[in-house]
């Protein structure tokens, strides 16, 4: 099977679909520090981000990585999914194509790996595609449920002071968010996980 094309490799229209979504993230940035009455430097300082990346990002400049929203949703202490756009569709089903998908950044490092993400209230599914080479970030904690599920090729979990296990496809893992955990590629190929979140109560 073909791995997705990256938003930056998939034309204008995509581009622009980016862009939107870079906008809508922003906008709900503002609104979620302005009601929890915090200045963008003591927000910034919280998500430990610098303050013109922060004012980049809620202008709409900058398409912040899925890392750096993780970040600044737990400095607001509120779900990630909160700072995602909200969907204009205001039918009860939602349906996502493979087409129409919108492939973000893990980190802002250069070799990162590529997530697009689907949510639904206080539930997301994000689906990684990791490359030979390319990095998933560092450690990675939040509040709710996790489930870490491997469509194809292998990768390592490791949660911190627990363990490490080795993944392939078909096999799951679930635990609670506040376990700090990372992922390692395993074999000569790409891996491609997908990762679901519930928010906590």
């Amino acid at each position: 099977m073909s791995t997705p094309a990256r938003a930056s490799a998939e034309g204008p229209s995509a581009a622009s679909d980016e862009v939107q979504i870079g906008v809508g993230i922003g906008k709900q940035v503002r609104q979620a520090r302005t009601e929890k009455k915090l200045s963008m430097r003591a927000l910034a300082s919280a998500a430990e981000i610098s303050q013109p990346f922060l004012s980049q990002i809620e202008s709409g400049q900058t398409m912040p990585s899925l890392l750096t929203l993780y970040r600044i949703a737990n400095a607001l202490d509120i779900s990630p999914s909160a700072l995602l756009p909200a969907d204009p569709d205001p039918e009860v089903v939602h349906v996502s194509r493979a087409a129409d998908a919108t492939w973000v950044p893990v980190s802002e490092a250069s070799d990162t790996a590529h997530t697009r993400v689907i949510h639904a209230g206080e539930t997301s599914l994000q689906e990684y595609v990791i490359r030979p080479g390319e990095k998933v970030g560092d450690w990675f904690e939040t509040d709710g449920e996790v489930i870490h599920y491997v469509i194809e090729g292998a990768i390592a979990l490791e949660i911190e002071g627990l363990g490490i296990w080795e993944l392939g496809a078909g096999d799951a893992v679930a635990h609670p968010g506040a376990l700090r955990n990372r992922w390692h590629l395993r074999g000569d190929g790409f891996a491609r996980v997908a990762f679901v979140y519930t928010g906590g109560a």
